[in-house]
């Protein structure tokens, strides 16, 4: 099954880990995660995610919808064809987030674009 988890109380193991985020997040040292790939571009733009968070209860639905269409094209949907490529290569592959709760954020609608049915989220999550 797929797993999602916030990147802080993550181990880094064997198991390869992708991090999803546009920002680097504080506390964690890249030395701790230098074996963490980081694909900025698979995260919703500056733009959307200042707007998402102005409001992420009412405005969670179009923000789907507009990350959706985001990975549509550019940049995005280079990472998004390279997630699928390590995914395919690597299927226990976790992908990693710094976002309070990854259940109403962007990992939870790249769940949903990449057709994951079942997510383990990870404890308290």
């Amino acid at each position: 099954m797929p797993a999602i988890r916030r990147i802080y109380g993550y181990t880094p193991s064997a198991v390869p880990a992708i991090f999803c985020d546009l920002l680097y997040p504080r506390g964690i040292r890249k030395e701790t995660f230098a074996a963490v790939q980081w694909l900025k571009d698979i995260a919703p733009s500056a733009e959307l995610r200042r707007w998402y968070h102005a409001a992420p209860q009412e405005r969670f639905p179009e923000f789907a919808a507009r990350y959706t269409e985001e990975l549509q094209s550019g940049s995005a949907h280079a990472a998004l064809l390279a997630l699928k490529k390590q995914l395919t290569a690597a299927p226990d592959t976790v992908l990693l987030t710094a976002v309070r709760c990854p259940q109403q954020s962007h990992l939870s609608v790249l769940a949903e674009v990449l057709g994951w049915e079942k997510v383990d989220w990870g404890e308290g999550a």
